[in-house]
C-alpha cells in the first residue's frame, strides 16, 4: 500500500524573505488561513507573526525564541493564552492567542487504517552542524513492525534532502513518506491526512507532531532510543544563538524534569499508544480558535485593507515605481558625491 498516494500532493511555493515573515508563511500556514477565511488567495498584507509549531509550557525560557526573534511591534499570534502572557511580559505587547495554523485545516476525509503505525523520527534543521545517529532507532522499530498491519515512516522534507532516515528504513522493509516541508503549500494538510490515516503514531522524542497526532485522533507513544539534542545544534539555531544562557536552561536537568510531568504518560509501547484529545487541544490552542470573520479582522484581511494592499503591491511592481526608485537612488548618489 502506497500511503503517499492518499495524501494531498506536494505543492512548492516561494517563501517570502525571513526578515518579512519570521516563519509565518512556513508550511503553507497563510494559504490555510486564507482558505479558512473564504479567500481565493493570500492577501499581500502580512498579518504579523504567527507561531508555526507547539512550544511546550516547560520550555518558556526566552520570549524571543518562541517567535523566532520577530520584532516586537507588529501583532504576534501564538497558540495559547499562557504563551501570549509570557510574550507580553517579554515586550510583545500585541501578543494574542489564536491557536496554531494546523487547527485551521479541513478534515481529510480519509478512513483510518486499523492497527497501522506511523513512525516519526526526530527531524533535523538546516542549521544543524552535527548529524544525529539514526541506526539504533530504526532497528528498534524494525523489531516490532510485525505487530502492525501497516508500518510507514514519516521523514521530513529536509531530512530527505540530507539523505537521513530513508535508506535505513528501506533496509528494514519500511516505506518512507515525505513529511512536512516549509515551502510546501500542502504541508499542514498532508500532516493532518497522515494523522487521520494511522491508528498509532510513535516517535523517539517530543515535538509538535506529538500533539498534532493526538488532536486528529491517533494514539501516540514516545518510545525507543531518542535522537539526542546536541548543544552544538541548538546554539547554531538562529533563534537560540543570541541566548546561550537560555540554551543552558533548556538543556538542564530541571527543564527535563519539568517536561516529564507532561511526557511520562506518553512513554508507552507503540502498540498501546495514548489518545488524550483534551491535552492536545490545550497545547494547540483549540479553545482560542478564531471564526473566519474574527481571523479576517485580526489579520487585517478586510476588503478595504486587501484592496489597499493590492494597490500598493501592484504599484511597487509597476514600471513607474521602479523608475522612481531608480531615480531616487541616482539622486542619493549625486547628493553624496557633492559632499566630498
Amino acid at each position: 500500500m502506497d500511503i503517499g498516494e492518499r495524501l494531498p500532493p506536494v505543492s512548492p511555493f516561494e517563501l517570502k524573505s525571513w526578515n518579512q515573515t519570521f516563519g509565518t508563511d512556513y508550511y503553507g500556514a497563510l494559504q490555510v488561513a486564507a482558505e479558512y477565511c473564504g479567500l481565493s488567495k493570500v492577501p499581500p498584507r502580512l498579518p504579523g507573526n504567527w507561531q508555526h509549531g507547539t512550544w511546550p509550557p516547560w520550555q518558556k525560557i526566552q520570549a524571543e525564541v518562541i517567535v523566532y526573534n520577530a520584532p516586537k511591534a507588529p501583532p504576534c499570534f501564538v497558540a495559547r493564552p499562557d504563551e501570549a502572557e509570557f510574550l507580553r511580559q517579554g515586550g510583545y505587547r500585541r501578543a494574542e492567542a489564536i491557536g496554531l495554523p494546523i487547527i485551521y485545516t479541513q478534515p481529510s476525509g480519509l478512513s483510518r487504517i486499523p492497527n497501522s503505525l506511523l513512525v516519526m523520527p526526530t527531524h533535523s534543521l538546516a542549521s544543524d552542524v552535527l548529524t544525529p545517529p539514526t541506526e539504533q532507532y530504526v532497528r528498534e522499530i524494525a523489531s516490532i513492525k510485525d505487530r502492525f498491519s501497516v508500518v510507514a515512516a514519516c521523514v521530513s522534507a529536509y531530512c530527505i534532502e540530507r539523505g537521513l532516515w530513508v535508506s535505513e528504513f528501506k533496509e528494514q522493509g519500511i516505506q518512507s513518506i515525505r513529511g512536512a516541508g516549509i515551502g510546501d503549500v500542502n504541508a499542514l494538510k498532508r500532516m493532518r491526512a497522515l494523522f487521520e490515516t494511522f491508528e498509532y503514531v510513535t516517535t523517539d522524542s517530543h515535538g509538535s507532531h506529538v500533539y498534532y497526532a493526538m488532536y486528529f485522533g491517533a494514539k501516540v507513544s514516545i518510545w525507543g532510543t531518542a535522537v539526542p539534542v546536541l548543544r552544538e545544534n541548538v546554539l547554531s539555531d538562529a533563534a537560540w544563538t543570541p541566548y546561550p544562557e537560555a540554551v543552558e536552561i533548556l538543556l538542564s536537568e530541571e527543564t527535563d524534569r519539568a517536561g516529564e510531568v507532561y511526557l511520562a504518560p506518553l512513554r508507552v509501547a507503540p502498540w498501546v499508544g495514548v489518545l488524550d484529545v483534551d491535552v492536545s487541544k490545550r497545547m494547540l490552542g483549540d479553545d482560542c480558535k478564531l471564526s473566519p470573520e474574527a481571523m479576517r479582522k485580526a489579520f487585517g484581511w478586510t476588503p478595504l485593507n486587501i484592496s489597499a494592499a493590492s494597490f500598493v503591491d501592484w504599484s511597487r511592481r509597476s514600471r513607474l515605481w521602479k523608475a522612481g526608485s531608480a531615480a531616487k537612488r541616482r539622486l542619493r548618489k549625486l547628493t553624496k558625491g557633492s559632499t566630498h
